[in-house]
C-alpha cells in the first residue's frame, strides 16, 4: 500500500505544484542532476528491454537468410552438374542431379523467403522508450515553467 500512497502523493505535488522558492536555477538543476540521471538510466534500461526481442528475431533472420545463401549456392553448383550431366549424352546422372537441384532450390528459397519475411516485419523502433521520454521532457518543461 506504501508504493500507492507515494503514487498518490507525487500526484498530488504534481497537479498542487511546488511551493515557490528563492533558490536560484543553479541550485534547482543541482538537484535534479542525479534524477535526472537515475531517469536517464532507467531509459536506456527499458530501451534494451524493449529491443533485446527484436535483436533476437533479427538475428534468426540473418541466420535464415545465410542458410538460404548457401543453399542457393549449392543449388548454382548442382545445376551446372546438371547441365555438364546433361550435355554428356543424356545419360541417367542427370536426372538425379536435377531433381537434388530442384530440391535444393526449394529448400534453399523456402529459408530465404523465410527470413525475408521476419526482416520485413520487424519494427526495430522502442515504442515505450520514446513514449515515456516524451512524457519526461513534457514533464521537465512543465516544472520549468511554474
Amino acid at each position: 500500500m506504501e508504493g500507492r500512497e507515494r503514487v498518490a502523493e507525487f500526484g498530488r505535488e504534481l497537479r498542487e505544484g511546488p511551493e515557490p522558492s528563492d533558490r536560484s536555477i543553479k541550485e534547482i538543476i543541482d538537484v535534479l542532476r542525479p534524477q535526472l540521471q537515475e531517469l536517464v538510466s532507467k531509459q536506456l534500461e527499458l530501451a534494451r528491454t524493449e529491443l533485446a526481442p527484436v535483436g533476437k528475431r533479427a538475428g534468426l533472420a540473418a541466420g535464415l537468410l545465410a542458410a538460404g545463401a548457401v543453399f542457393m549456392l549449392v543449388f548454382l553448383i548442382f545445376l551446372s552438374l546438371t547441365g555438364v550431366y546433361l550435355l554428356s549424352l543424356f545419360l541417367p546422372p542427370w536426372v538425379s542431379a536435377l531433381i537434388v537441384s530442384g530440391i535444393l532450390l526449394l529448400v534453399g528459397g523456402i529459408l530465404a523467403g523465410s527470413g525475408a519475411s521476419i526482416l520485413r516485419n520487424l519494427d526495430p523502433k522502442p515504442h515505450r522508450t520514446i513514449r515515456t521520454l516524451q512524457q519526461n521532457v513534457n514533464w521537465i518543461k512543465g516544472q520549468f515553467r511554474s
